[in-house]
């Protein structure tokens, strides 16, 4: 976000008249005449647009962490939740964020209107370049009208207003239906696109700034949720005529030929985290931190979404991988529903989280910063790992409640999947001169994530202990290559000696017959010179080399103390447990991953599946089920996860050893071996916690939120939206 930002930070101008859509009088001496006059001033009120996209109750915290949680992908797990991400509002004064969300984007659009009102003039009077102009004017538009979309969605029907408010009487305004305010939000973005032709990502070398790139993936957005429900079309565009435009502008993205997906999938976040600029990720929400009592606009990407991790790091200065609340979780539906060999699925569900420790200020008296690998049992306590600070800089994630990691608000991997759904619905193989057709759409993101062959598809693990560093690790045999197991070690801070090992799957590799073999450490072998110090392994036993000497054909077996150098030549002493893994494949295919032939029906049950595997954790789910009109049935089936349905003869066990009311909730996978332990108590939310679940609580009323209750006592115009 450093590029937008800076240009705040040095001049030091805000317009107070964005901070309160009843309030336009400018600070200082700045009017609306002057306010546009240098190019440096034009980028300052767009600064102010921009900001509110950062606000927290919006891109900045809850927007993406909380408000687009309950799904089927993610839910809010917090103890005593009774918010609206758990459906549970009922009354239009509940929500402090939606009176916040509903405030910022209306604040926002006065900026917009200003300046879009006023830009001109000014601008002339300061002679400033017209493409300069237009490109601002771009900018405004296309913001303006997010702002709107984003309004749309969540309440329905909203005050359409394109004129900066001057006076109160003006915000007296009813409520445009959401047909009409979608038309508008067309009619403008499609502006915006002629405004901002020449300001791409690639011109510009950085994401997190509007372009006509941007403008044009996100129209293909604004046309799905038009043609999706409730909208079902607007005043001017039927459905069909919808997703032909949706289409249309998904191809010109395409056909720019400025962008593309990534050869790895877990680069397009890695580049989030350092604000690296690639060709995938079209526009980002750009976030930054600088230190303390200078101007920022940092966010929570990674802390309320991430890899839990509540261990604290202030006066030590070893590497730290961030903290993280960890309330917005995964489903495990969504973890079981990848197919065999796909790699998003322990990147976007992540097989670890991290140690929790006391913070302390002195190293002796706490832990490394250990990962805790998961094993396939543990789906309920898995983690969100597509948002992870530890590839954040070292200035970021040393910071508790606030990051400088992007969020990305569409990529590349969307607009293809857009592109072909929008082609399937209305039975067309190619719209706008793109020579791609749904199949290849799709396919060109399957292609990128999910193996052909047999992959290492998890490992299971008995910790070892008693090792003074950590061990290598290799993988060999069974037809393949590319799999890597890297040892997960827990020590204290005071000391490097007497670690616990455990193994952490962090590649898959690929083109495996059978399940590879993964060594750990130095296997002791006869006849070999060993130095004091070194650490061997003979079968499930550990040892320290005492004194130097070569091995005799007799390998150590004592189990504590000294091994006798009469009998095995240099004497081991016993360290403690060997750690060992073993490799599980992935089943093998059954299917091609390329689609083909598939006939509308099942294409459109396929694009809900990749979009679910390639987009969760990015704001987008709970949008996608409402335009299905899948969302209510969706999430009440989830309550199926808790309750005995989806089960598969799993009991969860009371502290008691009773059976708990609660179960496991999907079927085992066929390559997890029957000896797989049971979930344990631990593992299973909503046991003996005041936790409100989703499907607990929906009902019709949660097409839309309430209007505020704040908004409906100054403008006694609007009408509050049915069920509150």
């Amino acid at each position: 976000m450093k590029r937008i930002l800076i240009i705040l930070i040095i001049s030091g101008v805000f317009f107070s008249s964005c901070s309160d859509i009843l309030n336009t009088t400018p600070s200082g001496s700045l009017s609306t005449q002057t306010a546009y006059t240098s190019p440096s001033l034009i980028n300052n009120a767009l600064v102010s647009i921009y900001l509110g996209l950062r606000n927290s109750n919006i891109y900045g915290q809850f927007y993406p962490w909380y408000e687009n949680a309950p799904t089927d992908e993610s839910f809010f797990f917090s103890s005593g939740s009774t918010y609206y991400y758990t459906y549970y509002l009922n009354r239009p004064n509940d929500g402090g964020q939606i009176q916040g969300f509903w405030q910022q984007c209306y604040s926002s659009i006065n900026c917009a209107n200003t300046m879009l009102a006023n830009i001109d003039a000014s601008a002339a009077i300061g002679k400033v370049d017209t493409v300069v102009v237009r490109k601002a004017k771009g900018e405004a538009l296309f913001l303006r009208s997010y702002y709107y979309f984003l309004l749309t969605q969540w309440f329905g029907s909203v005050p359409l207003i394109l004129e900066p408010i001057g006076d109160p009487s003006q915000i007296l305004i009813a409520k445009s239906s959401e047909k009409v305010v979608y038309d508008q939000i067309i009619v403008d973005m499609t502006k915006s696109v002629d405004l901002l032709n020449g300001q791409t990502c690639a011109s510009l070398g950085y994401n997190d700034k509007v372009t006509q790139d941007a403008a044009q993936a996100i129209l293909a957005r604004v046309c799905l949720y038009a043609a999706g429900q409730p909208v079902n079309g607007t005043v001017k565009y039927d459905k069909a005529a919808c997703y032909h435009l949706a289409a249309l502008w998904a191809s010109k993205v395409i056909l720019s030929g400025k962008h593309s997906l990534l050869s790895d999938y877990t680069k397009v976040f890695t580049d989030l985290a350092q604000n690296l600029y690639n060709s995938e990720n079209i526009w980002e929400i750009g976030f930054n931190q600088f230190g303390v009592g200078t101007v920022s606009a940092s966010g929570t990407t990674g802390i309320y979404c991430g890899i839990g991790h509540s261990y604290l790091r202030s006066s030590i200065t070893d590497d730290y991988d961030g903290y993280c609340y960890n309330y917005c979780r995964p489903q495990p539906r969504l973890f079981l529903s990848y197919e065999p060999g796909d790699y998003r699925r322990d990147w976007n569900v992540a097989n670890y989280t991290f140690k929790s420790s006391g913070f302390s200020t002195t190293a002796a008296n706490f832990y490394n910063d250990a990962k805790v690998p998961l094993d396939t049992t543990k789906l309920w306590s898995r983690c969100a790992g597509k948002w992870r600070r530890e590839y954040e800089t070292s200035t970021s994630r040393y910071v508790k409640n606030s990051s400088a990691e992007n969020f990305t608000v569409i990529r590349y991997a969307d607009v293809l999947l857009m592109y072909a759904e929008a082609l399937n619905e209305i039975d067309s193989t190619s719209v706008g001169g793109c020579t791609l057709d749904k199949f290849a759409a799709i396919n060109l993101v399957r292609g990128r994530s999910i193996a052909t062959s047999q992959v290492v598809d998890h490992i299971s693990w008995v910790t070892g202990t008693g090792y003074l560093a950590d061990p290598v690790i290799t993988v060999s045999g069974g037809g393949g290559s590319g799999a890597v197991v890297s040892s997960a070690s827990t020590y204290l801070m005071s000391t490097t000696s007497n670690r616990t090992i455990n193994c952490l799957l962090t590649a898959q590799g690929s083109g495996y017959t059978s399940a590879p073999t993964i060594t750990i450490g130095n296997i002791w072998t006869p006849n070999t010179a060993y130095t004091k110090g070194t650490q061997v392994v003979s079968g499930t036993r550990l040892y320290t080399v005492n004194t130097a000497g070569t091995s005799t054909t007799t390998a150590p077996t004592n189990t504590s103390g000294n091994s006798s150098a009469a009998i095995t030549g240099a004497v081991f002493f016993y360290a403690g447990v060997a750690a060992s893994a073993k490799a599980y494949l992935s089943p093998a295919r059954t299917s091609p991953v390329l689609l083909v032939g598939l006939n509308t029906a099942d294409f459109r049950a396929a694009i809900n599946m990749e979009r679910y595997h390639e987009l969760c954790f990015e704001a987008l789910r709970l949008q996608d089920l409402r335009r299905w009109g899948i969302l209510i049935p969706t999430v009440l089936d989830m309550a199926n996860d808790v309750t005995a349905t989806n089960m598969n003869g799993f009991y969860i066990k009371n502290s008691d050893g009773s059976n708990s009311s609660y179960y496991e909730s999907f079927k085992w996978p066929m390559h997890i071996p029957n000896t797989v332990e049971l979930p344990t108590l631990g593992d299973v939310p909503y046991v003996n916690q005041s936790v409100n679940f989703p499907a607990q609580n929906i009902g019709a009323k949660d097409w839309y939120w309430p209007i505020p209750q704040r908004e409906i006592g100054l403008n006694y115009l609007l009408t509050q939206n049915p069920g509150y």
